[in-house]
């Protein structure tokens, strides 16, 4: 399938590179070679030499430029060929490609689109390791799956009480029963990039998390290209009851958050960034709260898979919509929208 360009895709925290690795990542079937310059700053490459297409990442670091080691060829970090072993002039054709590359929130985003349209403000605003309220631990797998399946399955959380009864659950059938009628009640806004849903999961008997009874504020909002930031804010029982203009008006007893980041490897494969975690108040949580997580995220990984296999098989029977579906359908609008664009401009283009 054709994914959209013109963004910012996670290739990894920034505790993944260090001072002196060459790390290879691929993106939408495009391989990178991504290392820090002396100054801190990260560079992402094409991952190949265009001599005889050995990857960079085989080679070595040198300085803030990268050198092959098949036949010794050197990159600056803004693609150009700086050296040719034996050979004083250099062509202009002999260079890599320099992607965008910035640092936020704790991870490295690659814009793969046009370099001039790259908008750091477009760079989504997850909770990172370095966040100001939540303890986070973070983490990543390959999953076996289409980016399109996987974005499917974080905007339609009504499969919640299901693939995750012994995780979110906990369990209960109260509980259980709590979470299907929050998610039959959503609200869905359309965002310019993405769909804010926002529910009430009222009078949980019991939590994964914490041993207390809750009333439960879920919002997740979903941004282009594949982020999910999920924020849950747990009340006493009955705070409806103590709104006030139809807001509560006291703080919530626990709060979490998770956020998980889809980067299409190719048209079956994706990298699956998440993380998971307690506000900073109850800190102490955070490894139990991201283990229960993470036992959370193998069980999507496992019906995706599934279902991606499954499509292999069948790959003429087409999928049908139901009411749970809005926000999978508003976004894939959304995204729609936003891909006819860009390839109306890009057939627009002059050619170079």
């Amino acid at each position: 399938m054709k994914f959209l360009r013109n963004c910012w895709y996670m290739v990894g925290w920034s505790s993944e590179f260090s001072a002196t690795d060459i790390v290879p990542f691929t993106v939408m079937d495009e391989p990178l070679a991504l290392y820090r310059k002396d100054d801190g700053t990260l560079v992402a490459l094409e991952d190949l030499c265009p001599h005889r297409l050995a990857p960079l990442t085989v080679g070595r670091k040198e300085g803030d430029e990268l050198r092959c080691m098949y036949h010794g060829l050197k990159f600056a970090a803004d693609g150009r060929c700086t050296e040719i072993p034996g050979q004083e002039r250099i062509s202009s054709k002999v260079c890599v490609r320099s992607y965008p590359i910035e640092e936020k929130h704790g991870a490295a985003w690659v814009w793969m689109g046009d370099p001039a349209k790259a908008d750091v403000a477009l760079i989504p605003p997850i909770e990172g390791p370095d966040s100001d309220t939540y303890s986070m631990v973070c983490s990543k797998f390959v999953m076996n799956g289409n980016a399109e399946l996987v974005a499917d399955n974080l905007l339609d959380l009504s499969h919640a009480p299901f693939i995750h009864e012994s995780t979110f659950g906990a369990n209960n059938k109260v509980s259980l029963k709590v979470q299907k009628d929050g998610e039959t009640k959503r609200g869905t806004t359309v965002l310019e990039r993405g769909v804010v849903a926002d529910r009430w999961h009222m009078g949980r008997p019991t939590n994964p998390y914490f041993d207390l009874p809750s009333d439960d504020n879920v919002v997740s909002t979903f941004l282009v290209p594949g982020v999910f930031i999920l924020k849950i804010n747990s009340f006493a029982p009955g705070v409806q009851d103590r709104f006030v203009d139809g807001k509560p008006n006291e703080e919530p007893i626990f709060r979490r958050c998770t956020c998980q980041m889809i980067t299409p490897i190719n048209d079956t494969q994706s990298m699956f960034f998440y993380n998971f975690g307690p506000d900073h108040e109850h800190a102490d949580l955070k490894e139990h709260a991201f283990g229960i997580a993470d036992a959370a995220f193998a069980e999507d990984k496992a019906i995706i898979e599934a279902q991606q296999a499954m499509i292999k098989k069948v790959p003429g029977r087409k999928m049908i919509m139901l009411a749970m579906d809005q926000p999978v359908l508003r976004y894939n609008e959304i995204y729609d929208g936003l891909r006819t664009k860009e390839e109306a401009e890009q057939a627009a283009a002059p050619a170079a």
